[in-house]
C-alpha cells in the first residue's frame, strides 16, 4: 500500500468505529488495567466486594484492597506475517487481517490506549513500542503492507513470543494473530501460556478462511505450492480431503490445547466482512 490507500483504510476505519462506538452501551473490551496498591481497615458502610477475603481467612482481620487509579493498558499485537498468512489465494486472509487490526488500532487510539505490535516473519522479528496516535498505526500499515508473503518457511512464532516478555511492560495485553498452519502448535501457546502467567492478558486469535481452507472442490485439480519448499504440484480429490482434514484437525487441536492451558481462543473466519470479525472478536 501507498500513502494514499493507507490514509484510505485509516479513513474506512474511522468511520465504521465511529458507528459501531455509538451503538455501545460501553467502550469495548480493549484497555485498562486495575492494579492493586494497599490494604486499609475495614470501616462500615465500605462495599463488601472490596474486602480481601484470603486476609480474613489467615489473620481474622477486616481488611479493603484498595487500588491505583485506572490506566490505560498497553496492547501489543503479534502478528505472523509468514507465506501461510498469504495462502491459499494470495492476501485471502492478510489483507482482512489488516483491515482488523486497522479497526482495533482505531478503537485503541480513540481510548488513548496505546498500541504496539510484534511482527513475526521466517527472518525474525519487527517489534514496535505502544504508542496511541494515528500516526503510529499509519506508520505499522505501512510496514505490514510490505509483507508479501514469497519467503518458504514457517517462523518461529513461540520463541518470539517468548523474547517479548522482556519488552513490555507488566500487565499488558497480547492479541495474538496466527493461522492454522503451524507445526509447533503446542509450543506456541504454551509461550502464550507463559505470558498470561506473568501477568499479562492474552488473547489467540486463529485466522482461517472457511471457503477456501475448507473446500475440497476449490483445491481439487488446482495447482498449489509448498509454504515451506516453493514446490509445486496439482492436488487431486484425495489430497484436497486431506488438506481439508488436516486444517479441520488444526482447528480441533488449537480450540483443546487452549482451553487445557486457560488461554482466550478465537477463531475466525476471514471470509467474512472485517466488521463482523471484530464483532466476534469482542464477543
Amino acid at each position: 500500500m501507498n500513502e494514499h490507500e493507507i490514509a484510505s483504510l485509516v479513513w474506512w476505519a474511522e468511520e465504521r468505529v465511529r458507528g459501531f462506538m455509538t451503538g455501545l452501551h460501553k467502550s469495548p473490551d480493549f484497555g485498562y488495567s486495575v492494579e492493586f496498591a494497599q490494604h486499609r481497615a475495614y470501616v462500615p458502610g465500605d462495599p463488601p466486594k472490596h474486602i480481601d477475603w484470603s486476609v480474613l481467612a489467615k489473620t481474622d482481620k477486616y481488611l479493603l484492597k484498595q487500588y491505583d487509579a485506572e490506566s490505560n493498558l498497553r496492547t501489543y499485537f503479534v502478528v505472523d506475517s509468514s507465506s501461510s498468512m498469504h495462502l491459499p489465494l494470495p492476501d485471502s486472509k492478510w489483507i482482512t487481517l489488516v483491515q482488523l487490526l486497522t479497526l482495533i488500532g482505531t478503537i485503541l487510539q480513540k481510548q488513548r490506549d496505546g498500541m504496539g505490535m510484534l511482527e513475526i516473519n521466517e527472518t525474525g522479528s519487527h517489534f514496535y513500542e505502544s504508542k496511541a496516535t494515528s500516526e503510529w498505526i499509519k506508520l505499522m500499515l505501512s510496514h505490514l503492507s510490505k509483507k508479501d508473503g514469497e519467503t518458504k518457511k514457517n517462523a518461529n512464532v513461540a520463541f518470539e513470543i517468548e523474547a517479548l516478555m522482556s519488552k513490555i511492560p507488566r500487565r499488558s495485553q497480547v492479541i495474538l494473530f496466527i493461522d492454522l498452519f503451524q507445526e509447533n502448535l503446542e509450543e506456541i501457546l504454551d509461550s502464550a501460556a507463559l505470558l498470561a502467567f506473568e501477568g499479562h492478558s492474552v488473547r489467540c486469535t486463529f485466522i482461517s478462511h472457511a471457503k477456501l481452507e475448507q473446500n475440497e472442490e476449490y483445491f481439487a485439480g488446482r495447482q498449489v505450492i509448498d509454504s515451506e519448499t516453493g514446490s509445486k504440484a496439482y492436488m487431486n480429490q484425495n489430497d484436497a480431503k486431506r488438506y481439508v482434514s488436516f486444517v479441520e484437525a488444526q482447528k480441533e487441536r488449537a480450540i483443546t490445547l487452549s482451553r487445557n492451558l486457560n488461554l482466550n481462543c478465537k477463531i475466525l473466519d476471514a471470509s467474512h466482512e472485517p466488521m463482523y470479525l471484530l464483532r466476534e472478536l469482542l464477543a
